[in-house]
């Protein structure tokens, strides 16, 4: 998914920006670890900040 944050100008302070909650897949099929690959770029396509995380799908979390 992209998100446009905005258009804002240095500050002191840190800027928070929440995105709108997506519902994850459901059911067996959709159980297992994604690797999800995320970025903060500007307009001009400049990549200020990218990161990799996983996301684990499991019926029981026990283990």
């Amino acid at each position: 998914s992209d998100y446009m944050v905005g258009s804002y100008g240095p500050r002191p302070n840190e800027y928070e920006f929440l995105t709108p909650l997506e519902e994850a897949p459901k059911g067996m099929l959709a159980r297992g670890t994604y690797n999800i690959k995320s970025k903060f770029t500007d307009d001009d396509k400049h990549d200020h900040l990218s990161w990799e995380w996983n996301l684990n799908i499991k019926k029981d979390w026990k283990d």
